[in-house]
């Protein structure tokens, strides 16, 4: 889920939303549990389509939000001062083998994926890319109500975590952080 806010971190404005799909429906979405039954040569390939596939995806969905148009689009007058992603600490292993031993590893790699995919994209873009652990989000309680209702509906925890990693790009004052 991508959201677009302008103006202060204190007063954010509500721009734009888009749920970006990273995955086509030729590939797996949970590509660590279709690798699972493979041989480890085609797993690791498997997975590798799906990273690349998911960063393309991605770039074209944030460039989308950026400009408020559909992919593929030019994006005129548009500032990005960066892509904030909601992150989970994780520890797991380095290989494809080491992560398919643990159905949790599973899991844990594919939202690693997913989220490693979408930072490279804003990086390719051009735009800063920053990984905004969980527990740092503002709580930002009446100016999400705020912004689910300029969004409209549904404006689910998805959307609401999107907008509170953006409100931590956005300046604090008009005349910087």
């Amino acid at each position: 889920m991508a959201i677009s806010l302008s103006g202060l971190g204190t007063a954010p404005r509500f721009e734009a939303r888009r749920e970006i799909d990273l995955v086509p429906a030729s590939l797996p979405a949970q590509p660590y549990h279709a690798a699972a039954g493979l041989e480890l040569a085609a797993a690791e390939e498997l997975i590798r389509q799906v990273e690349q596939q998911a960063e393309d995806a991605a770039a074209a969905g944030l460039r989308a939000v950026a400009g408020g148009r559909p992919a593929g689009t030019a994006v005129v007058g548009v500032t990005v001062v960066g892509v904030a992603v909601v992150v989970k600490a994780v520890s797991l292993p380095g290989s494809v083998a080491g992560v398919l031993r643990s159905h949790a590893w599973m899991h844990a790699a594919e939202g690693v994926l997913y989220r490693e995919a979408v930072l490279a994209a804003a990086r390719r873009n051009g735009w800063p890319a920053h990984a905004v652990e969980e527990p740092m989000l503002p709580a930002a309680g009446q100016v999400l109500a705020a912004l689910g209702a300029a969004a409209g509906r549904p404006w689910r925890r998805y959307e609401k975590d999107a907008a509170r990693a953006a409100i931590t790009l956005l300046p604090r004052s008009p005349s910087g952080p």
